[in-house]
């Protein structure tokens, strides 16, 4: 996704591709703190990290991966062997 990441292109965009809370979007680390502060502006309250849009979490890019104005997509594999733990696989968008 290369245009402007804001609140409405983040809901369009999980709508569009179907997204369920089985995912994770990574945003970068700027992207990242201009959606939250959006965020924060849009519903008058604090938010702590991650945070959600329509159910799904949204999370910074802590490994520099994640370009300016793109969006990953990390499945969340839950892992039978261990209850609470899960693996994150990266997913090109």
């Amino acid at each position: 996704m290369k245009n402007l990441i804001t609140l409405l292109s983040i809901k369009e965009f999980i709508i569009e591709n179907e997204l369920t809370d089985s995912v994770m979007l990574v945003l970068h680390p700027k992207n990242f703190d201009e959606l939250a502060m959006e965020y924060i502006v849009s519903n008058n309250m604090q938010i702590e990290r991650p945070f959600e849009v329509l159910g799904i979490s949204i999370i910074e890019d802590t490994d520099g991966e994640v370009a300016y104005n793109e969006i990953d997509i990390l499945e969340v594999a839950y892992d039978h062997h261990e209850e609470f733990e899960y693996e994150y696989l990266r997913a090109a968008v």
